[in-house]
């Protein structure tokens, strides 16, 4: 298409009514070269301007088709002669050029945009090529790139649909979207799916391919997420990354559903691996946190439960211990209680997160003190207490002591007002050496730990015992940090000095 073009967007003339149609995907005899397909999500007014954005790119009118997929209730104006179908797939089944490029309405794209994705996928052999949108800062396009292994930095948090696609192995494989999912999800599993099969990837980062429509000129949605290595801050409210799932009709149990769907195309075409780990953090860093975040409270009881048990599948199937460590610790919080099988603890997290900010990862050492357990034989109690909730269940060994013989005993009963879970550590004097020990109490779960804290001012506990037959000081304090030094002094006569 000329950039001068005023009289619309021309169609190579086939039977629109004839889905069999089968085009002709070596790019002979008049066939255009790219298929670009729009979809109407936005309003009437952002995709007038996204087809006039089309009617201006320079590729030539010559190479480019243009479908509408929409349910027919967007007008459009005589000048635009497009092709018209319902959904995607329609267009898919209809679509004649080598490449096909996926479009939202309420995108736009930069006038030479298709020329330059139609050369770099001829000249490189690529299947599939990112495009770099307006304002993206996202890592995987830091520089133009062909070649591009899957395992790259930041290339699993970019699976929208937007992006240019060679059409013979689509047709080939019969990769169509799925219409019982998200349509978000439906563009993640398409992607991963062109993705795993393609013969090369490229990424073009030497040109804004793409706009965003939103008034005010607002960068394009890059992917459903944050993007790599942001997704460890805290979140800025309830149903960020939630994407183009949230929409009218959209429940918690439709995302479960999609992202079971897309984390099965992974594990389908991946082994266990950096690979898979790398597509699998990003589902359960964005889809996870979602779906054990507020939106679970707001469901009904039966559809927690399912949910629940969709995600304890969900674990089970795909969150290795890489995957794990490389969570925020309040994510991995949550699907801790998930693999431990309890949904009331799970619920307390949301709860307790949704009403500090903050996961309730935190300790506070409440005394110190010692415990006469016999003649003149002491031990020393501390007890402590966090928000956590059933902690006895989520690991053998939730709690460690540092600087301690390996004597002491923890128990650990429900808080007495059902709120967390209190601490209680026993350890006889006679375990601690002479002298001075630090002693320090970590709450340590499948992968988050975090330290006990002391209340600032606690005064130290003193006590006098036996060790054997000799009368020791015992005395225990604040180590003004985070734990405590427990002194044991032996007491005897004092000495007069020698002249």
């Amino acid at each position: 298409m000329s950039s001068s073009s005023t009289a619309g967007i021309p169609v190579v003339p086939y039977d629109l009514d004839d889905p069999h149609d089968p085009g002709d995907p070596d790019g002979t005899g008049g066939v255009p070269d790219v298929t670009v397909v729009v979809t109407v999500r936005a309003a009437a007014s952002l995709l007038i301007r996204c087809l006039d954005a089309l009617a201006g790119q320079t590729i030539g009118e010559d190479r480019v088709e243009v479908f509408v997929a929409d349910d027919g209730g967007s007008r459009l104006p005589e000048r635009f002669s497009v092709g018209r179908t319902g959904t995607v797939n329609q267009a898919l089944e209809r679509a004649r050029g080598r490449y096909l490029f996926f479009l939202d309405a309420g995108d736009f794209l930069g006038r030479e945009a298709l020329a330059r994705l139609v050369d770099a996928a001829d000249s490189r052999g690529a299947d599939v090529v990112y495009a770099k949108a307006a304002g993206s800062d996202s890592t995987v396009y830091e520089r133009t790139r062909h070649g591009v292994p899957l395992d790259t930095p930041g290339l699993p948090w970019e699976l929208s649909s937007t992006k240019l696609f060679r059409r013979e192995p689509i047709a080939r494989e019969g990769l169509r979207f799925a219409e019982d999912i998200p349509a978000g999800l439906a563009e993640q599993e398409f992607t991963l799916e062109a993705l795993f099969r393609s013969r090369g990837v490229s990424v073009l980062a030497d040109y804004d391919y793409r706009f965003g429509g939103e008034p005010g000129g607002g960068a394009p949605r890059t992917g459903t997420g944050p993007g790599p290595g942001r997704d460890i801050g805290p979140r800025t409210g309830p149903g960020r990354g939630l994407g183009p799932y949230n929409g009218e009709g959209i429940g918690i149990e439709d995302v479960l559903r999609g992202t079971a769907v897309v984390m099965a195309v992974t594990a389908r075409f991946t082994q266990p691996g950096p690979l898979r780990d790398g597509f699998h953090h990003r589902h359960f860093a964005e889809e996870a946190d979602l779906l054990t975040g507020p939106a679970l409270l707001s469901a009904s009881e039966p559809v927690r439960r399912r949910v629940f048990a969709g995600l304890r599948r969900l674990v089970a199937d795909h969150l290795s211990d890489a995957v794990l460590a490389r969570l925020r610790p309040g994510l991995r919080l949550r699907l801790s209680y998930v693999r431990a099988g309890d949904p009331a603890g799970l619920d307390s997290v949301i709860r307790y997160e949704a009403g500090h900010g903050v996961p309730p990862l935190r300790t506070d050492l409440v005394s110190a003190d010692w415990r006469r357990t016999g003649p003149a034989r002491h031990t020393l109690v501390v007890t402590a207490r966090t928000p956590l909730p059933g902690l006895a269940a989520l690991d053998v060994a939730p709690v460690r002591l540092t600087g301690c013989p390996e004597t002491g005993r923890i128990l650990l009963r429900p808080a007495a007002d059902g709120a967390g879970t209190e601490i209680e550590v026993q350890i006889p004097a006679d375990a601690f050496p002479p002298g001075r020990t630090r002693v320090g109490l970590h709450t340590a779960l499948v992968g988050t730990e975090h330290p006990a804290t002391v209340a600032p001012g606690a005064p130290p506990r003193r006590a006098h015992g036996l060790r054997g037959l000799r009368p020791y000081r015992l005395n225990v304090a604040p180590d003004g940090t985070r734990g405590l030094v427990v002194a044991v002094a032996p007491v005897g006569l004092r000495r007069t000095p020698r002249p």
